[in-house]
């Protein structure tokens, strides 16, 4: 028997079955549950274990456990991530901001808490935070490195261009959201540095930009396979429906063809780096992200456009039925962008193929974050049904 003639393990199994697949007969998940709602640090459960949950972007949320010998996985990951970007010890010490998880039991917080021993000076913020207090505290720790959620390092980016923010990082590096090609250009111009991608899940499979700034999954950590929604493999280059994923780590919590919904390509072309990892052509965010309006599938990177328009300091897409409601924080004194940006969205779905697209343009003052910090692009209103579009 091998790999590929076993079932794909889905979130919903994973939840349903937990007791029979964790190897440890003291963990149970309705324990676990209860553990979860009552910490808030970085406390082990039976003074062995760290439990977290996935964010619930994709809408449901999962359970994980890792004893310590896991967790050493976890942390070598991070440490690789460490040596590729130069963040070595020295004196005086590396100053690291890094902006993740609200929650306590997110794994961006606990990594954090868990590397911060002294080597470095570390300052851990959650995305939650108002941006004036980012603003406040970032000036005041001086970071040389600066880690975080694209759409919060964006909004950073938009205050170091007003002069309300002034840092100068060595490194900039974002996390947990697509970083559209616009995105990354007005970062590297506001802190004058072209910023990492790292790729991280709470299911053990990492990856980083290398030196040459190009995308590297740690398959020697977890088997990674890229398929379509049949579950067949998909040629490199060509972007999958889902990658299939099999922690190599963690034996406390076997995950064997995990399912997660990240769309990516696979380059075919050996990187110049000379790294023998997987190498990511392109990283396109979840297949739960993906829209249908009136039979036409729109990938969220299409709206990359709204990302570039400078007065634009985040936004979110909400679907409604075959239309659409685009919820912008504009900065001040841009009267005209509302209509700019319907009929620059309009003319691009129309580009794709929908029929007298209907775009909607709200204007707030800031746009609600999960309980992990992360900012949900695509939103599907009341009555509107899930694209479950194939690979793009």
């Amino acid at each position: 028997m091998t790999l590929e003639d076993l079932p794909p393990l889905g979130k919903a199994e994973l939840m349903e079955s937990f007791d029979e697949l964790v190897t440890d007969p003291r963990l149970r998940r309705d324990e676990l549950l209860e553990h979860l709602a009552e910490i808030d640090d970085d406390v082990l459960y039976l003074d062995g274990f760290r439990v977290m949950t996935s964010s619930g972007s994709s809408g449901r949320k999962a359970v994980f456990v890792y004893d310590r010998a896991a967790w050493r996985g976890i942390l070598t990951q991070f440490l690789r991530r460490s040596d590729w970007t130069g963040a070595k010890p020295r004196l005086p010490r590396l100053r690291l901001a890094m902006i993740g998880g609200a929650a306590p039991t997110h794994m961006s917080r606990r990594g954090a808490r868990s590397l911060d021993v002294g080597v470095h000076r570390l300052l851990s913020l959650a995305a939650t935070q108002p941006l004036p207090e980012l603003v406040a505290r970032l000036n005041e720790f001086q970071p040389h490195h600066l880690s975080g959620y694209p759409s919060v390092v964006g909004l950073l980016a938009g205050e170091q261009e007003s002069g309300r923010l002034r840092v100068t990082p060595e490194a900039v590096f974002t996390n947990s959201e697509p970083l559209t090609p616009e995105l990354r250009e007005r970062l590297e111009r506001a802190f004058e540095v072209r910023p990492f991608n790292f790729y991280a899940t709470t299911e053990g499979l990492y990856g980083h930009d290398c030196p040459e700034r190009s995308m590297h999954l740690f398959d020697d950590m977890c088997i990674v396979e890229n398929v379509d929604d049949e579950h067949r493999p998909v040629p490199p280059g060509e972007v999958g429906a889902r990658l299939l994923v099999t922690n190599l780590f963690n034996r406390v919590q076997p995950l064997i063809r995990y399912e997660i919904t990240d769309l990516i390509a696979a380059e075919p072309e050996p990187c110049p780096c000379g790294r023998s990892l997987m190498r990511v052509r392109s990283l396109e965010g979840r297949a739960e992200d993906v829209l249908c309006l009136g039979g036409v599938y729109v990938h969220p990177l299409q709206f990359a456009l709204v990302t570039a328009d400078p007065d634009v300091r985040e936004f979110q897409v909400v679907q409604q039925g075959d239309g659409l409601r685009l919820r912008v924080a504009l900065r001040n004194g841009a009267d005209e962008a509302p209509d700019r940006l319907r009929a620059r969205v309009g003319a691009r779905l129309e580009e794709l193929g929908v029929r007298q697209p209907a775009v909607e343009v709200e204007t707030v003052d800031a746009l609600e974050r999960s309980p992990a910090g992360k900012l949900q692009i695509v939103v599907s209103a009341p009555g509107s049904s899930a694209a479950a579009a194939p690979a793009p």
